[in-house]
Formats: C-alpha cells, sequence, structure tokens
C-alpha cells in the first residue's frame, strides 16, 4: 500500500454505531478497503490489492500468505451485521465478493452494495480519520473505540451505559462478565494504544448505577503531534505529553479534582482535606459531581443564583457532598441532553419527510406535465381512443362515477388518462 499517510477513511456514523465485533485482521481489512473510496465514487468498485504488500500491512505470517488471505475474506464474507437507521433496521454483510486471480498475485474486494449509503458520497452525520492513525493498532476493540470516540472528538467527553458499550463492541453477555476483567483487557489496553499510536486520547470515569458501574464517561483529548516511527516505545510518547491525563493513581485523581474548583478554593487546605475525605469514600464521579454542582449553585461562584443563601463555598459544598445532590442534578441534565438528542432524530425525520413529501409532489407534477404534452401531440381521435381506453381501465365504481357524470370524476378520469399516458411515454 503506498501512500498510505494520505489514505482516509470515511464512515457514516450509523456505521460506526452499528453492533458487530470482527477480528482484527478482519477490521484492517475493511479500514483499507474504505480508505480506497474517493469522493467522486458513485459506486463501489472491485478494490485490487497486491497480496503480498496486502498481507504485509495486514500483518500475515509470510508463509503462504496468498492461502491465509483467503480463509481470512472467506470468513469476512460471512460475517452479517445489524445497522440501526431512522425507520429502519439493515442486517448486512460487509463484502459482496472475493476474486482472486490465479498467477497475478491480486485479489479483487468489493463491499455489499447495501453498503453504499454509508460509505459512499458522505456529506453529513460521519466521521473521517487516517488510516495511518488506526492501522497500526494491535486490539479490534481498540479500533472500535477509537472510531466511536473519534465522532465525538469536537465535543470532547462522550458517555455510555455500559451495555450499549458492550453491544457496539459486539461483546456478548458469556464474555468478560466482571467489570474488572473489561476494564483490564479492553479499556486500559484501548486507552494506552490510543496514547501511543493515535491522533486522539483518552481517560474515562466510571459512574455508578445501583451497586456496579453502569456508565463509562470518556473524556476525549485531540493530540496534535506527529509521531515519528522512531518512538516505539510508551514512555518516549508519556514524556512528550506531559500532565496531560497523568498516572491513574488516586494522588492525580484528588489533583484533577481539585482543579474541577473555583480557581480561588483550589489550593485552599479546608477545601483539599474534604475533597479528600469523600473521595477516599465514594470515589471520583461522587466527588466531581457535586463539585459541579456546587459550581453551578453557589452564591460565592455566581452571585445571585441561590437567593437568601451565604456565599462560603465550602459549606455549601460540604453540604453537596454529604447529600450528594450532584447525583439527581447530573441525572436531570442527562435526561436533559437524551431529551435535545430525542428531539433532534424527530426534528431529522420531520425535515427527511418534508423533503420526501416535496419531491413526491414535485414528481408529480412533473408528470403531470409530461402526460399533458403527450396528450397535446395526440390527434382528436386519438385522444378520444385514449380516453375510452382508459375509462375501460378504471375500477368499476370509479367508472360508473365517471358515466353518472358525479362531483369529482372528470378528476378521476383525468388521473387515470394521465398514467395510461405515462406508461406509453416508457413503452415508447
Amino acid at each position: 500500500m503506498e501512500h498510505m499517510e494520505n489514505k482516509v477513511v470515511r464512515k457514516s456514523n450509523f456505521l460506526i454505531e452499528a453492533s458487530y465485533k470482527l477480528s482484527l485482521v478482519e477490521q484492517r481489512i475493511v479500514m483499507v478497503l474504505a480508505s480506497m473510496i474517493t469522493s467522486s465514487d458513485g459506486e463501489f468498485k472491485k478494490y485490487s490489492l497486491n497480496i503480498k504488500d496486502f498481507a504485509t500491512l495486514l500483518e500475515l505470517k509470510h508463509k503462504d500468505e496468498y492461502s491465509q488471505l483467503q480463509t481470512i475474506t472467506k470468513r469476512l464474507l460471512t460475517r452479517a451485521f445489524t445497522v440501526k437507521m431512522f425507520g429502519a433496521t439493515l442486517q448486512v454483510g460487509w463484502l459482496s465478493s472475493a476474486k482472486y486471480l490465479d498467477g497475478q498475485g491480486i485479489v479483487e474486494l468489493c463491499f455489499d452494495p447495501e453498503l453504499k449509503p454509508f460509505l459512499l458520497q458522505l456529506k453529513e452525520r460521519f466521521t473521517s480519520y487516517r488510516l495511518k492513525d488506526v492501522i497500526q493498532l494491535k486490539s479490534s476493540f481498540s479500533i472500535r473505540i477509537y472510531e466511536l470516540l473519534k465522532q465525538y472528538e469536537k465535543l470532547g467527553e462522550r458517555t455510555f451505559l455500559l451495555e450499549k458499550l458492550r453491544e457496539c463492541l459486539g461483546i456478548d453477555s458469556s464474555q468478560y462478565k466482571l467489570y474488572g476483567d473489561f476494564k483490564r483487557k479492553i479499556l486500559m489496553v484501548a486507552k494506552l494504544e490510543l496514547m501511543e499510536k493515535t491522533d486522539i486520547l483518552f481517560d474515562f470515569e466510571e459512574i455508578k448505577v445501583g451497586r456496579g458501574v453502569g456508565k463509562i464517561r470518556f473524556i476525549i483529548k485531540s493530540r496534535h503531534l506527529h509521531l515519528s516511527k522512531g518512538i516505539p516505545a510508551p514512555v518516549a510518547l508519556i514524556k512528550e505529553l506531559p500532565n496531560l491525563f497523568g498516572e491513574d493513581s488516586a494522588r492525580d485523581e484528588l489533583s484533577q479534582l481539585c482543579k474541577k474548583l473555583p480557581i480561588e478554593y483550589q489550593n485552599k487546605e479546608s477545601v483539599r482535606k474534604l475533597l479528600s475525605e469523600f473521595f477516599e469514600k465514594h470515589g471520583f464521579d461522587y466527588v466531581a459531581r457535586n463539585i459541579e454542582f456546587s459550581n453551578d449553585g453557589s452564591n460565592a461562584v455566581n452571585p445571585g443564583v441561590s437567593l437568601g443563601r451565604g456565599s462560603n463555598y465550602r459549606n455549601y459544598l460540604a453540604k453537596a457532598l454529604k447529600g450528594d445532590f450532584g447525583l439527581p442534578s447530573r441525572e436531570d441534565q442527562e435526561i436533559h441532553q437524551a431529551q435535545k438528542e430525542i428531539n433532534r432524530q424527530a426534528q431529522e425525520a420531520a425535515v427527511l419527510a418534508a423533503r420526501h413529501a416535496q419531491e413526491k409532489s414535485q414528481m408529480e407534477q412533473e408528470n403531470k406535465e409530461r402526460a399533458r404534452v403527450y396528450r397535446q401531440s395526440l390527434t382528436l381521435e386519438s385522444q378520444i381512443a385514449l380516453r375510452e381506453e382508459a375509462l375501460s381501465k378504471m375500477e368499476p365504481a370509479k367508472r360508473e362515477a365517471v358515466i353518472q357524470k358525479n362531483i369529482g370524476s372528470e378528476i378521476l378520469l383525468k388521473i387515470a388518462i394521465d398514467k395510461l399516458c405515462l406508461e406509453r411515454m416508457k413503452l415508447g
């Protein structure tokens, strides 16, 4: 694969949000094919790849790459998955064909045609990234997490229900049953891999629902740093990214909490002790949500927001921490955000429906005009014959209404004549 630095992968967000699981090599094949699509492509092509170069890029074993690749593409042809769209659910496979040209060392691969709306001529609701930023990842889950976070890079954060995240990653209920295993083998691996090799990094907060972790809030950072090929070690990379997220230690998390305080309170020992006390008992997210609540509601930060109350920020924060007032506040925010998303989707659906209605009306007007021009091109005798033929093809009740000259019957006859005109024009 030449000029991989310039290759860009573009996927519809519907495709990124789809629930599926591919092996690492299968993920790489899909990304490479997607990167070969150009913005001018109106149809999928048969994308030709040199098997030896392709096998090297996919990091296949050097022995019998041809056979290995055939096994992989055959399996990929059977990988059905589900894409949820507005008003529809699509079950589809990735590839429609894989053709190996004997003696030429070439394989021709083609996406399933049903994937065209999700990969071709994307204008809105899509995510793009450079192939070279992701092709070197060693975990298929890291690739999926990268895409899901890259989609929200500009927003800087994204929150998942844990079950929804597992669903997107294609993890069934029998895998990684314990959250600790999921965190260690998927989240932490992806965190380190993205930090080492890609253009985004993330940290995450664990949000309890009931007694266990029920949500994951990802904090996403862009890294405008060109990685050189001579820096393979994570240590070298971390040195280039000082204090971006820091170590996963209690001291660092407490430091992050202090930075959420109003600047004039960040170095007050009494406030730091207060945070430390509740952090040890309840953890990071508990303290963070109550700081956010206090920052929004305290007179010390926003004068006048709590009429009749004093402006002692420490006392306000202490009460919030003791009563966990930040929990219902955050839940209300999440409900509000969810409702905003529902409203946005409903608005999009309404706009789409209006557009379809407009297109339908325009098409009907164009057909009426075409039928009118066709009728006018006929002789009077042919027009009379056309009327009689249209009348004979009408449903009995409608035909009787025309014969009896009931109100509106002429409109029915005109519609039948227009339909017959369009049929004749199509046949002609």
